[in-house]
């Protein structure tokens, strides 16, 4: 597969500018990903596409088992919480979410080295197909 598939959006990957900041001014230590996940109704994989038309969601959890299971030995993800949100309380009501997932990575080195990695830039085709929108916010862990 070429890079970017087909799919590609980019409102929902971070710009070369956010991935500099991360690389030269994140913290040290390990960091957690707060994730903020809304999904398409339906997946939107590209015409010709060798996936099983599926939910948003699942797409989603094909792209979620390959950076926790399948380039795990490079991302070293954790997945610390996840959950569906039940109900927007305080704030932006129009900004619903779907699902919350925190997951913690060694060190902001190994979120990186996971982006870089050629499996799982394969994979991201499922988290195009999958998300609507999200809100990604970096933490120290």
């Amino acid at each position: 597969m070429t890079f970017p598939p087909a799919n590609f959006d980019p409102s929902i990957d971070p710009t070369p500018d956010q991935v500099r900041a991360l690389r030269d001014r994140g913290p040290d230590g390990a960091v957690v990903m707060l994730n903020l996940l809304k999904f398409r109704e339906r997946a939107n994989y590209p015409a010709g596409s060798p996936h099983a038309a599926c939910s948003g969601a699942e797409a989603y959890r094909r792209y979620q088992k390959a950076f926790v299971e399948t380039v795990g030995d490079v991302s070293r993800a954790e997945v610390v919480w996840e959950g569906k949100v039940d109900l927007p309380f305080i704030g932006d009501a129009g900004q619903d979410w779907d699902k919350c997932l925190l997951v913690r990575y060694p060190s902001r080195q190994h979120f990186l080295a996971m982006m870089a990695n050629a499996v799982y830039r394969e994979a991201l085709v499922h988290r195009y197909a999958g998300l609507e929108r999200t809100l990604l916010l970096q933490m120290r862990g």
